[in-house]
C-alpha cells in the first residue's frame, strides 16, 4: 500500500445512472493503493438526479465530495472548481460514463512508484475491433498536433494522473478559456503513455455534439496555437501577390494592345468577390482572438459553487 494520497476529480453532467457504480469500483480500486484518498464529483448543472446522488454517496462517507455548481460552465470550468478543491499528493481526472475504468488505476499508480521524476501518467485507450472513433476527434487531434508541433496521439483520454506540482502549475494559469488537454501537453513537465481498454459509455449519449467539438478546437487554436493569424497573413500575402501579377499583365497588354485575359463585369465581380471573403476571413480572426481578450481583461469568474457536500481530505480553511 502506498502512503501516498489521492484526489480523484469527476466532472459530472447528466451522470445519474453511473456515479453510485463508479464510486463503488473507485473505492474498490484505490483502497489497496492508499489509506488517504478522496473523490470529488463536480456537478456541472446537471438536469437529472446527479446532485441527489452524490449527496446519497457522500453523506454515509467520508471520502467522497460533491461540489454543486450554479448553473452548467462546461467540462474544463468544472475541472478547475475539482482542482481547486483537491488535497491529494496524486490527482486523477476521469470522465464520470464508466468508460474510464477504476480498474486501470493501479498500473497509472504504479508508475509513479517506478518512476519518481515522473509527472504526468496519460491514458491512451485501445480501441476494440471494429471500433473507430469519431471522425471529428481524430480529424481535431491530427490537425491540432500538426499545427502545435506537439506530438498528440489521437487516441489520448480525458483519463490520467498527474502529481500536485503539476496541479498547482494547471491553477497558476488565470485564463478563462483553459482547455487542460492542450495546456498539460504544452507545460513540459516529464509524462508517459500508459496503454488501457476503454469500456462503452453507460446512462447517456456524448454530449460534445459536431458544434461542441468545432468550438473547443477553434478555442484551443485560438488560445494555444499561431495557426489561425498566419492563415490569415499568408491568404493575404497569396492574394496581394496573385493581384499585383494580374493587374501587371492587365497593363502590359494595354500598352501592347494583345489582349489574353477576360475583361468586363464577370472578371471583376469575381475579384471583388474573392477579395471580400479574404477580408471578413481575416476580420472574423481578428475578432476571435480581440473577443478572447475582452473576456481576459474582465476577468470573470470560471464558475460559482452554489453548494458543496463531504469532507475528503482536509478542506481548505476558509477565511
Amino acid at each position: 500500500m502506498l502512503m501516498t494520497s489521492i484526489s480523484v476529480i469527476i466532472p459530472v453532467y447528466n451522470n445519474a445512472s453511473t456515479l453510485r457504480e463508479l464510486y463503488d469500483r473507485l473505492c474498490h480500486a484505490l483502497t489497496p493503493l492508499s489509506d488517504h484518498f478522496e473523490v470529488i464529483m463536480i456537478n456541472d448543472g446537471s438536469v437529472d438526479d446527479s446532485w441527489q446522488v452524490i449527496c446519497g454517496i457522500t453523506k454515509g462517507d467520508p471520502r467522497g465530495v460533491g461540489i454543486c455548481l450554479s448553473r452548467n460552465f462546461g467540462q474544463h470550468p468544472a475541472i478547475n472548481a475539482g482542482l481547486a478543491r483537491a488535497r491529494g499528493e496524486l490527482t486523477v481526472l476521469m470522465d464520470a460514463d464508466l468508460q474510464d475504468r477504476p480498474e486501470e488505476l493501479p498500473a497509472l499508480v504504479n508508475r509513479f512508484v517506478e518512476n519518481p521524476e515522473l509527472d504526468i501518467a496519460y491514458t491512451k485507450f485501445v480501441m476494440k475491433d471494429g471500433e473507430r472513433s469519431r471522425l471529428t476527434s481524430r480529424l481535431f487531434h491530427s490537425l491540432y498536433a500538426r499545427m502545435t508541433a506537439l506530438d498528440i496521439p489521437q487516441n489520448l483520454g480525458t483519463y490520467r494522473v498527474f502529481t500536485a506540482r503539476v496541479r498547482d502549475a494547471l491553477l497558476d494559469y488565470p485564463e478563462r478559456a483553459a482547455v487542460y488537454g492542450p495546456l498539460m501537453a504544452q507545460m513540459g513537465f516529464d509524462y508517459e503513455y500508459v496503454t488501457v481498454a476503454r469500456a462503452d459509455a453507460v446512462g447517456r449519449r456524448t454530449s460534445y455534439t459536431f458544434a461542441k467539438r468545432l468550438s473547443l478546437a477553434i478555442s484551443s487554436l485560438v488560445s494555444y496555437s499561431a495557426f489561425l493569424h498566419r492563415v490569415v497573413t499568408w491568404a493575404g500575402l497569396i492574394l496581394t501577390t496573385l493581384s499585383t501579377v494580374f493587374l501587371t499583365v492587365l497593363v502590359i497588354q494595354y500598352a501592347t494592345g494583345y489582349r489574353v485575359l477576360l475583361n468586363g463585369q464577370l472578371l471583376l465581380i469575381g475579384i471583388t468577390v474573392l477579395t471580400s471573403g479574404v477580408l471578413l476571413m481575416t476580420v472574423g480572426v481578428l475578432t476571435a482572438y480581440t473577443f478572447r481578450i475582452f473576456q481576459e481583461v474582465l476577468a470573470r469568474p470560471r464558475y460559482h459553487v452554489s453548494r458543496e457536500v463531504g469532507d475528503g481530505l482536509d478542506k481548505p480553511t476558509v477565511s
